[in-house]
């Protein structure tokens, strides 16, 4: 009964598919989302048969790059455009790939790349493969670097990033540069990469590694990803040079071997420890440790609880012990040190207030130190208003942030605001992109404001609550 029910379907379907005689018009039928894998393939079989016009060919390059399709479908169509217009699935997948939201298709279409040789999409490859995806938790078996491998051998990936950066256009392809050196950077091509620097005939006439050779002799620090290229190469614009001066001379105090693992970021915490504390330059992190334990010993916590968000995390200094660096400890003493003026903290309060009485947006700005060294809160209009739970960033922000201590933004929606205390997943997600220091600065009652210190990957402290100064 079964196998009979079995040859039942299969006619069923055998008389069902109508074969590439019954498609018309292949071009319209392609250009479609949702229909059967069966339509589709005598759609593309069609089109072989007959003839790919311009209309088809648009088809085919929508097939690819859309999502919408089933895979077996967008195979055959990257087949049939590679086949007639190799060019074309070039430029089509050049501008989808490092985007492509389909994990199935995404992967599959990587490995079409490699066996069909297009070594013309190794750019895309590596910029789809710098690119953060949901559902790629191992690196090592991300799609995109499968496919380069294939294409140039396993031991020569990092040959490749760093041709490609080379060969790529300053002018019109910085974003790909950065992305080179970003993976690079990532799979450990730093001392490749200092090597390079450290040559000036190797970087003459390219203003990109001009910079960031400036950055690493006078600073000794190496940007990780594409903002804090972006953050090195700021720092080397004229108008900054007193600050470059500073943070070279604050620097050079350090051992070498914590001024070279130090990232961006730390350069304003550094000139910061300069001014108020230099002792702290080359403290042991255990001394550190002891003095962040005590300051925030004691003090009013409430921060909101991780558990069952991935692994989980909290947000005690306990917790986080094990992700902490120098610029971590400095970062959070800083915090702490700065806290104590009472203007700024003022100031500070001031904005929370006008905050909680404005439902269309929330408030922020920097915390940075101004001409004669004190601390001063910046505060920036948002570049948009996108409600009471959001702050937008402007870019006077970043351009303060470039030399400015903590990017600050305020959770004041009303004076009993607990329950949302501390960085939440978006917080962590600007973090992870933007690469600075942050403070949450939360209403827990009317004189109370918890203090969160945060940066990527899900690092935060809470350092306890600032009350309202007197009067």
């Amino acid at each position: 009964m079964l196998r009979r029910t079995a040859v039942v379907v299969f006619l069923c379907l055998s008389a069902c598919r109508g074969g590439p005689e019954s498609v018309a018009d292949p071009a319209s039928v392609l250009s479609r989302t949702g229909q059967s894998t069966e339509r589709y393939l005598d759609a593309l079989e069609a089109a072989r048969q007959r003839g790919v016009d311009d209309a088809t060919k648009s088809a085919l390059r929508r097939m690819v790059s859309a999502d919408g399709y089933v895979v077996p479908a967008r195979e055959e169509a990257f087949l049939l455009l590679l086949e007639t217009d190799r060019a074309a699935l070039v430029e089509a997948l050049t501008n989808a790939l490092p985007r492509m939201g389909a994990l199935e298709w995404r992967k599959r279409v990587c490995e079409l790349i490699a066996e069909h040789r297009i070594e013309e999409l190794i750019p895309a490859l590596i910029r789809a493969w710098a690119n953060p995806v949901p559902g790629y938790s191992d690196e090592e078996t991300r799609p995109e670097l499968l496919a380069i491998e294939r294409l140039v051998g396993k031991d020569r990936v990092s040959d490749t990033l760093l041709a490609t950066m080379r060969a790529a256009n300053p002018a019109t392809q910085a974003n790909l540069r950065a992305r080179c050196w970003e993976l690079m950077m990532k799979n450990g091509g730093a001392v490749r990469l200092r090597s390079l620097l450290a040559d000036p005939a190797q970087i003459e006439g390219d203003a990109m590694l001009v910079d960031l050779a400036r950055v690493a002799r006078q600073l000794g620090v190496l940007p990780m990803t594409r903002e804090e290229i972006l953050w090195a190469r700021e720092l080397c614009e004229p108008t900054r040079a007193a600050f470059m001066d500073e943070a070279a001379a604050a620097l050079a105090q350090m051992p070498a071997e914590r001024r070279e693992s130090l990232e961006i970021r730390a350069v304003p915490l550094a000139v910061a420890c300069a001014r108020f504390r230099p002792e702290l330059l080359a403290a042991p992190e255990s001394e550190m440790d002891a003095e962040i334990r005590r300051a925030i010993e004691g003090r009013r916590k409430a921060s909101p609880d991780f558990t069952g968000y991935g692994s989980g995390f909290g947000e005690t200094f306990y917790d986080q012990r094990e992700k902490l660096n120098w610029a971590d400890r400095a970062g959070m003493l800083m915090a702490i040190t700065v806290l104590r003026d009472a203007a700024l903290v003022a100031h500070l309060y001031e904005t929370a207030d006008r905050d909680l009485e404005d439902r269309t947006t929330e408030y922020g700005g920097v915390i940075a130190l101004d001409a004669g060294g004190k601390p001063e809160f910046l505060e920036f209009a948002p570049r948009a208003k996108a409600g009471d739970q959001r702050y937008e960033s402007p870019q006077p922000l970043f351009d303060a942030l470039y030399t400015g201590l903590f990017h600050v933004h305020f959770h004041a929606q009303k004076y009993e605001n607990e329950q949302y205390a501390g960085p939440h997943l978006g917080d962590f997600a600007f973090a992870d992109s933007t690469r600075c220091n942050g403070l949450v600065l939360t209403f827990l009652t009317t004189d109370e404001l918890g203090v969160d210190f945060y940066r990527h990957d899900r690092m935060v402290v809470d350092l306890g609550a600032e009350r309202r100064p007197e009067g």
